[in-house]
């Protein structure tokens, strides 16, 4: 935010230091009688017709020519009633223009008016008539011309009746006629201005018109001209509205169609075809827009100049009443018209940019996504290079995430691009209006002008070169944004695998070092334009310096108050100009790095590989992940079973993943070829899940058939688990799936693929996240029936039993095939299970699902469900999600910004703060006073010091910049101080918060407030601040100076200050709860861009789902569009409000000044008039000034509200480490734990305090250096049992001791230091491998390069040690890093410490995520190891390897460190010492293997239908 426009919020460019008094002297010193003689000429010309037959023939050949080229034949009908004819203002026309015409024919048959008139009144009357035949398109143009004949025919007679009468000696009188002719047409005129419009619907042959949802106009469509151009009055009811209560979604005025998302995307569309560059894509997309702004505002910059014209004519009339030829009226009319004029013509050129920086942020940001959704993931060195050029490539070494770098694209990026558009005002309107001062100068000051202006001219490249400096830190701030955006992105998505490991004080580190090298930069940043902004404010002040020596010195004129107010009012114009480019500059520099960053991504974007639509057949490919990736399936043929079961196998690493990502085109096709059906059902080995409901993801925008659907939920047994749930299948599932078990959400996954219509089904080890009788119930409802008949299945899977009845087996090896087998004809078969032991007691309570008992509690809306249990639609969730995000917000206290100062560091420094305001302030005021007591003392005869006069004056100005320079220093460094605690303390809060916050806090909505809020609070909120104090300060002191002179004055004042504040308090109200909205409305929009990315392969192997998708965006933007409109458009309503208040003060303040002339000083008088001039414009800019802070202190109140959040537990909750002990009379020994000792007391378990019980009265004992594995069915309880040993549940009674220690009394960070758990799904962060093993960096290397060592020789990396260079699975070579061999590539270790990570591990299969899993809990030597089904998704061999690295492990370090496995494959755990069977809750068994095999209860019955029984029971017999 800038010191002189608030252009960021689509305020005009309103001056704080810049306003004028007087503009151009006049060439002459007093006007002859022959200088009006082209008044009367103007008149008679008038009078001759010539102009009014122009309207009445151009106006008629253009309607002759509508109606012949008009396609009678074929005539589009429009959606939607268009509105009817408003009988009241449609009689009241007619009558008016016949009145009129009457009048004008009796005063022509007079000769007091010409035929011509008549004439043109006469045609607009016959086609205001003919307009009424009931044809709408025709009703509209004809409305056009008759409006168009009127207004012209009013403009011709002012000219010729009324024009002369500004000549002072004009005597003659008009006749009541034409009095009588003039006033009724000129009400017509009014008439027809506040008429509302008729609305002609977008027709049906738009292309895209399907896509329109039907519907009604907005008020913006349908309002008078008077309302659309001046008033804004159609905004009136919803600020009444907002002043009353708090807005909802509901009550904004409806999007013009003209601005609906499809109409905008197909725009850009074709100005992208047309542009290529997204410049030229601009330029093409909006030219109308941009040369409507460009017009509007040159119209402001000139016509700003009328009032302060008319101010020195009148100033010229009363000291010499006689010798004017004008009569006093006229500059009083011009000092209303001149404001008036350009307020209107400025709230013009706001209204058309703020609806341009709506459609560029809808236009390009569905751009981006339709971008993003057709082509192959970037590169992460693509990527990087996006924001760094040059030098700069070398030293970028911070990746970033897709999500991350594509949300900041969107966001920032898109909002730099739209705030560029105040180039607009520098090439148009700064340039007119600096042209006129530079001439009006010149002709005031002749020579010395001259060299003034050539002065500022020779020192204006200092400010070229600081803005260049500008945008090389202004890039770099931009590329560590995204940086810093896309790490919080991947950590927060991963903050249960942070809290299981206690990292968070090693994250909140790293963030904090991205956000310091960030603040460095906006610091510089903030230096460099405050030395450009005061360089632009003190070049004027010097150059106005040097030319007053000149003028008193050399050319030895007197300093009269004429010449030195005029003077100054030219100069600080020019002065107001130059701030006003440089500040805007930022604004520049942003945009040109976020348009070359867009280009770079548009241009770097490989096209998804399209492959012939065919039966599924591979012949001779080569595949390859990405350009520079190593790893590459080849030479691989298969001609896949047509409506068969084909499955894949191998080791993990071996490239079966990619096999499934080759088939949906998202890899590289190298050479072969490959064919398969259009639409594809995939589903991943890591389910992706959107935020909605389970049934919603299901159906995944298809159709909903109750029969189809009630037959896939059975085969994926999910109705066990729905009877869990209070809302069913209407369940919101959370982001990334967070209120399902790990097997719900595989189950989830598989139920959206088979139902589905989809020829072809991928499935990517769905069966790894389930035990072995799920597993088996979903073989044979999904597998062994005829739910798949006809459609082809390829099913990636570890499970030994699948394969041989397949259709076809695969197996691959290191990327090439290494066995083909074909069962033709095999016959499928369900493995043995026990009917008995499957019935309702065995109906398993599942984990999460408890937590969303947290729901319950919205009664009459929870999860999209009203509380009658009708679900709602899409658009009102959507809706309801905007709306009670921004009611969550809160209302924000008004003096809020006192808690935001107390930000500053301390109370002192705000004072100084506000102290230098004031300072500043009295600087600028001193300046023209001193100017005031410098003329009265030519006046008196006093001023023959020059040296005195010149010299103080000088030390004025120049205390002005300083005091200005300091001002800025004072706040920016405040608001940067601000910026950094409340950073700091908001990415500790979102770290140390209870996992149950984010089931109700979606990430999307957290990354917009580290985004765009904090955006805010780093640029705009202390310059805000800064603008609200300096505008009350000023206003204060003019106020009390103009008082001193004209204490009259202080009436006027005194009643525009109260609409000023009556408009500022309606306006307030209602644009804080819009704002509200549209920061509410960019939060789906963010989770929308997020969850689409993370599951782009399940969705562009829909046929259509890509598009599906995208209307869904549209319908986010629609809602986003809507607020911000809304929001834009206050802005208007109260600045119009005020501005023509404003104005009636500047005529008031004229009047009072020519009742006074004679009786002061004129020095003081020109004193007082240039501060009551600008008064109207500091009462402007404080209303506007103090509401905006009050809504920009909404991201600060929004930022602070998360930052305020409880955290997980409080330091003072636990007692000293002393008073720990299982026994009273010990102490903690200080090297505790000394062994993995587990013991569970009558424990009972609720993840809500007023939830249901999960665990129920568990008694377990696990002796120190025991393998203990916990099996059951899915969402038995096993993994609740092992959160919590972590502590991520309530332990509603009973002890868990830990090592002798009642592990409640114990604070949760030492707690889960001292334990390690390997999760589910293997979590990795961007890196490379050593800050993934240990990322706060204090183990040894010798220690990490051990573990890895361990690991060397688990299968997935056996293949590593055999080649020359290590691969990893996706084909990434692990010795080459960056082009540079590592230290370690001699020792043929596949993976190295140096080895890089990609987000999401997204360059290691599955198998070796987990290993590398494994080696972090290795590294930890923890007393207690926690497996939660880790091994999973890994073939056997490789299952293998794991268990005999962690037996190996627990034997070296002295059997003292215990290991609790949960585990679904039986194989895994055969050999453990004891096997805890769970079920729903409770335990149902505990012992050795052998000992329950020999018991035959349920673990006998899990190992029957395992699929492997005679192994299990093989190996029981041989122990």
């Amino acid at each position: 935010m800038d010191r002189f426009g608030l252009r960021e919020y689509g305020w005009d460019s309103v001056p704080l230091r810049s306003h004028s008094l007087y503009t151009l002297k006049s060439t002459f010193e007093k006007t002859s009688v022959s200088s009006l003689q082209w008044v009367h000429d103007l008149s008679h010309f008038a009078r001759a017709g010539y102009l009014q037959l122009t309207i009445v023939v151009t106006s008629f050949l253009v309607v002759v020519r509508y109606l012949l080229h008009r396609p009678y034949s074929k005539i589009s009908r429009p959606e939607g009633n268009a509105h009817a004819i408003s009988l009241p203002f449609e009689l009241s026309s007619q009558i008016l223009r016949a009145s009129s015409l009457a009048f004008v024919i009796v005063a022509a048959t007079q000769r007091e008016a010409s035929w011509t008139d008549a004439t043109a009144l006469a045609y607009a009357f016959i086609l205001g008539v003919l307009r009424l035949i009931n044809d709408l398109e025709w009703r509209h143009v004809a409305l056009h011309h008759v409006n168009f004949v009127i207004t012209g025919s009013l403009l011709i007679l002012a000219i010729e009746k009324l024009l002369p009468y500004i000549d002072a000696n004009h005597n003659e009188n008009m006749s009541p006629m034409m009095i009588c002719g003039v006033s009724t047409l000129a009400a017509s005129v009014f008439v027809a201005s506040i008429t509302r419009r008729e609305w002609i619907p977008p027709s049906l042959d738009l292309d895209i018109s399907e896509k329109i949802p039907p519907r009604e106009p907005s008020p913006e469509e349908t309002c008078s001209w008077l309302e659309y151009y001046i008033t804004f009055e159609w905004l009136t009811p919803l600020m009444l509205r907002g002043a009353r209560r708090q807005m909802t979604l509901e009550e904004l005025p409806r999007l013009p169609w003209y601005d609906e998302p499809f109409v905008l995307l197909s725009r850009i569309q074709e100005a992208r075809r047309k542009g290529k560059s997204t410049f030229w894509t601009l330029m093409h997309f909006l030219p109308t827009e941009l040369i409507t702004m460009g017009s509007w505002i040159a119209l402001s910059f000139i016509t700003e100049m009328l009032a302060p014209y008319a101010m020195y004519e009148l100033l010229g009339y009363l000291s010499n009443p006689e010798a004017s030829h004008f009569r006093p009226w006229v500059w009083l009319i011009l000092l209303f018209i001149g404001p008036l004029s350009r307020s209107v013509c400025g709230q013009q050129y706001i209204f058309t940019s703020t609806r341009l920086v709506v459609r560029v942020r809808a236009a390009l940001t569905q751009e981006l996504y339709y971008k993003a959704m057709g082509s192959m993931e970037l590169d992460d060195e693509v990527f990087a290079e996006i924001a760094a050029t040059g030098k700069e490539k070398e030293n970028n070494k911070q990746s970033t995430t897709s999500t991350g770098r594509l949300a900041n694209l969107m966001s920032a990026d898109v909002d730099s691009i739209a705030r560029g558009r105040d180039i607009v005002i520098v090439i148009c309107g700064i340039t007119s209006g600096s042209i006129v001062a530079l001439i009006g100068l010149y002709k005031l000051l002749n020579w010395s002008a001259l060299v003034g202006i050539v002065i500022m001219l020779l020192l204006s490249p200092i400010p070229v070169l600081i803005g260049r400096r500008m945008v090389g830190i202004q890039r770099d701030m931009k590329r560590i944004q995204d940086s810093r955006i896309s790490v919080i992105s991947e950590y927060l998505a991963s903050i249960r695998a942070i809290k299981y490991f206690s990292w968070e004080d090693a994250i909140i580190e790293r963030i904090s070092e991205i956000r310091l090298g960030e603040q460095n930069k906006i610091w510089s940043l903030n230096m460099l334009y405050i030395a450009l902004n005061q360089l632009t404010e003190a070049i004027p002040n010097l150059s106005l310096v040097l030319i007053f020596t000149l003028q008193v010195l050399v050319r030895k004129e007197p300093l009269t108050a004429d010449v030195a107010f005029t003077a100054i009012t030219l100069i600080r114009t020019l002065r107001r100009n130059l701030a006003m480019a440089s500040n805007m500059s930022r604004g520049f520099i942003a945009a040109g790095v976020s348009v070359k960053r867009l280009d770079r991504y548009f241009n770097s974007t490989t096209p998804l590989q399209s492959h012939p639509v065919g039966p599924l057949q591979i012949k001779n490919a080569t595949f390859r992940r990405s350009k520079k990736a190593s790893f590459a399936l080849k030479d691989i043929t298969i001609d896949f079973v047509e409506g068969g079961l084909n499955v894949v196998t191998g080791q993990s690493g071996s490239g079966k993943t990619t096999l499934l990502m080759s088939i949906l085109g998202e890899t590289i096709l190298e050479s072969g070829t490959i064919t398969h059906p259009k639409d594809i059902a995939y589903a991943s080995q890591s389910p992706w899940l959107q935020n909605e409901t389970i049934r919603d993801n299901i159906l995944f925008n298809s159709p909903f058939e109750q029969a189809r659907y009630d037959r896939v939920i059975n085969a994926c047994g999910l109705p066990v688990d729905f009877d869990e749930f209070p809302e069913r299948d209407g369940t919101e599932v959370g982001e990334n799936g967070a209120s399902l078990s790990g097997g719900q959400k595989s189950r989830v996954a598989l139920a959206r693929a088979l139902y589905s219509k989809a020829p072809l089904i991928l499935l990517d080890d769905v069966f790894s996240a389930l035990d072995s009788k799920t597993s088996a119930l979903l073989w044979k409802e999904a597998f062994c029936g005829d739910l798949l008949k006809g459609r082809t299945v390829v099913l990636v899977t570890q499970l030994p039993w699948v394969a041989p009845q397949a259709d076809l087996a695969i197996t691959l090896e290191n990327g090439s095939i290494k066995d083909t087998q074909q069962n033709l004809g095999v016959v499928r078969k369900s493995v043995t299970l026990n009917a008995a032991l499957v019935d309702d007691g065995n109906v398993d309570e599942t984990v999460e699902a408890a937590a969303t008992h947290t729901f319950e509690g919205n009664s009459a809306v929870a999860n999209g469900k009203k509380s009658n249990g009708v679900i709602k639609s899409a658009e009102d969730k959507r809706r309801d999600e905007v709306t009670q995000e921004a009611l969550k917000t809160g209302q924000t206290a008004r003096l809020q910004f006192f808690k935001y100062m107390r930000l500053f560091g301390n109370p002192f420094y705000a004072m100084l703060a506000v102290s230098m305001s004031i300072l500043s302030t009295a600087s600028f005021v001193g300046t023209g006073l001193w100017i005031a007591v410098w003329v009265d003392a030519y006046g008196k005869d006093d001023a023959y010091d020059i040296g005195f006069y010149l010299g103080i004056y000088a030390a004025w100005s120049l205390a002005d910049v300083l005091f200005g320079g300091l001002t800025y220093i004072a706040y920016e460094n405040g608001g940067w101080y601000a910026a950094r605690t409340l950073h700091a303390t908001f990415i500790k809060a979102v770290m140390t918060v209870p996992l149950s916050w984010y089931k109700t806090t979606p990430i999307g909505r957290v990354v917009n407030r580290f985004s765009r809020d904090m955006d805010s609070i780093d640029t705009a909120l202390a310059s805000m601040l800064r603008l609200c104090i300096e505008s009350l300060t000023r206003l204060v002191v003019q106020i009390a100076a103009v008082g001193s002179v004209l204490p009259i004055f202080m009436l006027p004042a005194a009643a525009c200050c109260t609409v000023g504040i009556i408009a500022g308090e309606l306006y307030t109200r209602t644009v804080v709860a819009v704002k509200r909205l549209v920061s509410s409305s960019q939060s789906p929009l963010f989770a929308h861009f997020a969850d689409s990315l993370a599951g782009l392969p399940v969705i562009r192997a829909r046929a259509n789902m890509p598009q599906i998708f995208g209307n869904q965006l549209a319908d986010k933007l629609r809602v986003f569009e809507q607020a911000s409109e809304a929001q834009f458009n206050c802005n208007r309503w109260v600045a119009l409000k005020v501005d023509m208040m404003t104005t009636l003060v500047t005529v008031a303040a004229g009047a009072i000044a020519v009742s006074k002339a004679g009786l002061v000083a004129a020095g003081l008088v020109g004193f007082s008039l240039t501060n009551a001039t600008t008064l109207s414009q500091l009462i402007n800019m404080l209303v506007r000034a103090s509401n905006e802070l009050e809504i920009e202190l909404q991201s600060f109140h929004r930022v602070r509200e998360y930052a305020a959040v409880e955290p997980e537990e409080k330091p003072d909750e636990y007692k000293s480490d002393t008073e720990y002990s299982d026994n009273p009379e010990s102490i903690l020994p200080e090297n505790w734990p000394r062994t993995g000792e587990v013991e569970f007391r009558n424990v009972t378990i609720k993840y809500d305090l007023d939830g249901p019980e999960i665990l129920k009265n568990i008694n377990l004992k696990f002796a120190a250096g025991e393998r203990v594995a916990v099996v059951g069915r899915t969402g038995s309880g096993k993994s609740t049992l092992v959160l919590s040993l972590l502590r991520f549940t309530n332990i509603v009674s009973g002890q868990i001791l830990f090592d002798g220690v009642d592990i409640t009394t114990f604070p949760r960070r030492k707690l889960r230091e001292a334990l390690t758990i390997i999760p589910q799904e293997a979590v990795l962060f961007n890196g490379d491998v050593r800050s993934n093993l240990d990322p706060t960096g204090t183990i040894p290397t010798e220690t990490l390069e051990k573990a890895l060592q361990y690991c060397s020789g688990i299968a997935s990396f056996q293949y590593h040690q055999n080649g020359v260079n290590g691969l990893n699975g996706n084909g990434q070579s692990n010795d080459i890093i960056n082009g540079n061999y590592s230290d370690e590539s001699e020792s043929n270790i596949g993976i190295t410490l140096s080895t890089p990570v990609k987000p999401k591990g997204e360059n290691f299969s599955h198998g070796q995520r987990q290993v590398l899993s494994l080696c972090r809990a290795l590294v930890r030597k923890s007393k207690l190891m926690l497996l939660d089904e880790a091994t999973a998704s890994m073939d056997y061999e490789t299952d293998q390897g794991i268990q005999e690295v962690l037996r190996k492990e627990l034997n070296e370090h002295g059997r003292d460190r215990t290991l609790v496995t949960i585990a679904h494959r039986l194989k895994t755990i055969i050999d453990y010492d004891r096997v805890v069977v769970m079920s729903a809750g409770s335990v149902l068994e505990v012992g050795s293997p052998k000992e329950l095999y020999e018991a035959k209860g349920q673990f006998y019955d899990m190992m029957k239908h395992s699929g492997e029984f005679e192994d299990l029971e093989g190996f029981l017999n041989t122990k």
